[in-house]
């Protein structure tokens, strides 16, 4: 009776690594954009990037596919201007991010929980941030319902910025990936402690 139910164990388990291993397959590892029109606002506050571009979908094994003349859009606004001493530094949040695809299909949408960007070099932004996805054709392959916007770059022209108090235009560069929802990072890290626990009071 009980290899019976070792048996049963093991089958369980073979037949949910599997199902993982088929749900990782399909899942996305980043999406990605580059050289896109980027303006900022300093009446309103508006980040806005809005540019046709090659859609880029990384899956985890490193599989590729692009998206010709797709569609990238990202709308924010700056909450505080946190910039001294000549470099620029600002935290953006609300609005949007989307990826579309050349017919106009949403690919992938969400709103952006919030948006830090700060001056690395002259003439070179750099901002990271959190998206909370909301819908697209993409959506059911991103696994999770939050995304880090992981990096843009920003190309200032025709020169670097020293704060938000002015308009400025760039080139940008996006790249997007899933991030576990933070009640999922936290179910994570009691399973692992309780593994833990186990483990020792064997």
């Amino acid at each position: 009776m009980e290899t019976k139910r070792v048996r049963v164990a093991v089958l369980l388990g073979v037949v949910v690594l599997l199902a993982a291993g088929s749900v990782s397959q399909a899942a996305i590892q980043s999406m990605s954009a580059t050289d896109l029109s980027t303006s900022f606002t300093a009446d309103d506050g508006m980040l806005s990037i809005l540019d046709d571009a090659d859609i880029v979908v990384e899956n985890t094994l490193g599989q590729q596919t692009t998206y010709t003349q797709g569609e990238f859009d990202l709308s924010s606004s700056l909450q505080v201007d946190t910039s001294s001493g000549g470099i620029a530094s600002g935290s953006f949040a609300g609005g949007y991010l989307s990826f579309a695809d050349s017919d106009d299909n949403v690919l992938l949408i969400g709103n952006i929980l919030c948006l830090d960007l700060s001056e690395v070099f002259d003439g070179l932004l750099v901002a990271q941030g959190e998206v909370e996805i909301t819908g697209g054709t993409l959506e059911s392959d991103f696994v999770f319902p939050y995304g880090d916007i992981v990096q843009i770059t920003f190309d200032v022209r025709p020169s670097s910025i020293s704060d938000f108090s002015a308009d400025f235009i760039a080139g940008s560069t996006v790249i997007v990936m899933p991030v576990p929802e933070p009640a999922t990072i936290c179910m994570l890290s009691l399973g692992g402690l309780s593994l833990f626990r186990r483990r020792k009071s064997a």
